[in-house]
């Protein structure tokens, strides 16, 4: 049916109240133009049907007009595609960002540019002090420069190493702290996916906790690579997976725990017939060899004993030292997510990207693929066991030089004297066991520098002639540097390390712009735009205004019919 006088009143009076809540979105995204995560709003709106009553036979008028326009809702303006494109490049992003960053503090322990406290350095004093003592080996000013540059290399040695270690310590720790951060996030999204879920139950939109939601699984896609969907059961809850193990599901949070062997050897050594049964159990998953008799365990890893009938093996620390993979695989944090079952993150599987999966590489990866730090500890180490075991038996090879003791023994020229110090593995000597962390000087040596070999016959200061022997062992000693070339085998590790460095801020960069050009597409999209909100303001003022003036007009037009109609001719 035609609209009535009374009809027009509702459509002018509708158009007023869709533009005042217009021109109060419009505002609110105004007074959120600076604001983090802010998701620019607009009024949804809909033509109201016309009036049209029921009738079995159609009216004849097809004047039918609508009944004014109703407000939808409010709608946040994001893009689905755009938010999961910019989540996968952050976690890439973070990654390498984070992996550049620990490159970067180990290129500067590695820096062998440097005048001072590099190997390079170290080295080229020793030998020279070794060029020096072939000249003459009975001078003990000689022999005593030998052994302190000698003493200064195993230090420069022992200090880059320990400071690589620090660098590994800390990459660890940040294993830790990243799954503290990951379980703060989701607890997070998780209370939020409960207070959206019973906001909307009201017929509402939360879209300013939305905004709050979505700011979070940003940050969290920089620390882990993630999955996320609408929950089944409930459209305006997100569900999270790590690598298919799920993290938030509704207003639940399966947690991240992290554990270690050194922290399990500890339960199996202290722990009550529960925990050692768990911490069995969990170091099987490790790797570690878990036996139990009696209720008595021993542990072992790769056929090295730590813990014998229930205690730990003497001095686990030095016996944990001595190998590298079984070093990482006792200190390093293991993350398991606390679901049920529980799942582990492992790197490569299951953790792929973000800052977590950069600490794990640089923790774990031994391999010259995506390199991390004990890769580089097991290259320093093979090249101090290369300089020890050429040097030590060249020295073993050759005669010391006979001295008196401060008692006033004579101690006459011996043969199978190291110049460096072997680990003993309990069968004797072993080179497998030295690395740059306890790389010395042998107790000869540091005893005396008598003890250094220099000839390679007997010294005897009795016999006339051989008085002072030769200098045979002594020149090879310092031929050795040049022979198996020990410079070009450092500048080997170090430019393998200045290229994976390298590699990775260049791959970082590509990273960057890839981060940056989704993020100006999403901003260009869900941002506010002054501009734009400047002239949707007046576009809503005018449409208030011109319902305004349609409300004045349907006044004056009732106001000529009631007053003015009908009075002709009184």
């Amino acid at each position: 049916m035609p609209t009535s006088t009374f009809g027009s009143f509702e459509i002018a009076k509708s158009g007023l109240s869709v533009a005042m809540q217009q021109l109060n979105v419009t505002e609110q995204n105004i007074a959120n133009v600076n604001t983090e995560g802010y998701t620019r709003q607009r009024l949804l709106t809909s033509a109201k049907d016309p009036a049209n009553g029921r009738y079995l036979v159609a009216q004849l008028s097809k004047t039918l007009v609508g009944q004014g326009v109703e407000a939808l809702g409010i709608q946040q303006i994001r893009s689905e595609y755009l938010d999961k494109q910019y989540r996968t490049l952050n976690s890439n992003y973070n990654q390498s960002s984070a992996r550049s960053t620990a490159l970067e503090y180990l290129t500067g322990v590695m820096n062998e540019l440097g005048e001072k406290g590099t190997i390079t350095t170290a080295i080229d004093k020793f030998f020279s002090a070794l060029n020096t003592f072939a000249s003459n080996t009975s001078s003990q000013e000689y022999r005593t420069n030998v052994q302190q540059q000698a003493l200064g290399m195993t230090q420069t040695f022992n200090n880059i190493y320990e400071e690589v270690q620090s660098l590994w310590h800390n990459q660890n720790d940040s294993v830790a702290i990243a799954a503290q951060k990951i379980n703060s996030i989701a607890q997070k999204i998780a209370n939020l996916n409960d207070a959206i879920a019973k906001f909307e139950q009201t017929g509402g939109t939360a879209n300013d906790l939305n905004d709050e939601r979505n700011l979070l699984i940003d940050e969290l896609s920089g620390y882990v690579n993630i999955t996320y969907d609408f929950n089944p059961d409930n459209s305006s809850m997100i569900d999270i997976k790590i690598g298919g193990l799920t993290l938030v599901e509704g207003k639940a949070v399966n947690e991240i725990v992290v554990d270690s062997a050194k922290d399990l050897i500890d339960d199996i050594v202290n722990g009550d017939a529960a925990a050692q049964a768990a911490a069995s159990t969990r170091l099987t998953e490790l790797g570690f060899t878990c036996t139990e008799t009696g209720g008595v365990y021993d542990v072992s890893f790769n056929g090295i004993a730590l813990v014998t009938a229930g205690a730990a093996v003497p001095n686990i620390d030095n016996v944990v030292s001595s190998d590298l993979t079984l070093w990482v695989a006792y200190n390093r944090n293991n993350l398991t997510v606390n679901s049920t079952p529980p799942g582990a993150l492992e790197l490569g599987t299951v953790v792929t990207s973000g800052k977590l999966c950069s600490y794990m590489e640089m923790v774990s990866n031994q391999d010259a693929v995506n390199a991390g730090i004990p890769f580089y500890m097991e290259q320093i180490n093979s090249f101090v066991r290369e300089i020890a075991k050429n040097l030590n038996e060249i020295a073993a090879s050759g005669y010391t030089y006979p001295y008196t003791l401060q008692d006033g023994t004579p101690v006459a020229s011996q043969t199978g004297i190291n110049l460096f110090h072997v680990p003993d593995s309990g069968g004797g000597p072993d080179y497998t066991l030295l690395n740059a962390g306890n790389f010395s000087l042998s107790a000869e040596v540091l005893e005396s520098v008598w003890n250094i070999a220099g000839s390679s016959t007997p010294v005897d200061l009795t016999a006339g002639a051989t008085e002072s022997g030769n200098n045979v062992i002594a020149l090879r000693l310092f031929q050795d540097l040049v022979e198996n070339s020990y410079y070009d085998k450092l500048n080997s590790i170090v430019g393998n390390l200045s290229i994976d460095a390298n590699t990775t801020d260049s791959i970082l960069s590509t990273k960057e712009s890839l981060l940056l050009s989704t993020d100006t597409q999403r901003q260009s999209l869900s941002s506010v735009s002054l501009d734009e909100e400047t002239t949707n303001l007046i576009i809503f003022q005018q449409s208030y205004q011109a319902c305004a003036r349609v409300i004045t007009t349907l006044d004056e037009m009732l106001n000529t019919m009631i007053n003015n109609m009908g009075i002709t001719g009184r």
